[in-house]
């Protein structure tokens, strides 16, 4: 077992020492285009910038009316409006639904 490995410790090192072989003359045969090869830079733009206009909605100012996180009652995205009574039950027998929550599937 143990010859085994040494056997494949022996090969992946053969194989790395070879592929950063093969690498560095593959880099020798690279050479780089010269300055006068390298595209132009083109005579216009070639992409359109947006130009946004200001909103108009602006931060309030000190003590003008502004809505605090208590005023936004009507606001949440968390109510439903629809009351406690349409809400799902929980409880000891009632699964919620969601994988590992110990429903009846």
């Amino acid at each position: 077992m143990v010859t085994v490995i040494i056997v494949i410790g022996v090969f992946l090192v053969l194989i790395l020492t070879a592929s950063m072989w093969w690498d560095s003359i593959r880099r020798e045969k690279y050479v780089p285009p010269k300055p006068e090869e390298q595209p132009l830079k083109p005579e216009r733009r070639e992409h359109i910038e947006e130009v946004r206009e200001a909103d108009d909605d602006t931060f309030p100012h000190e003590g003008e009316d502004r809505l605090l996180p208590y005023n936004m009652k009507t606001h949440s995205s968390h109510s439903t409006g629809k009351g406690r009574e349409a809400r799902p039950d929980h409880g000891p027998n009632v699964g919620g639904g969601a994988f590992g929550s110990g429903g009846y599937g």
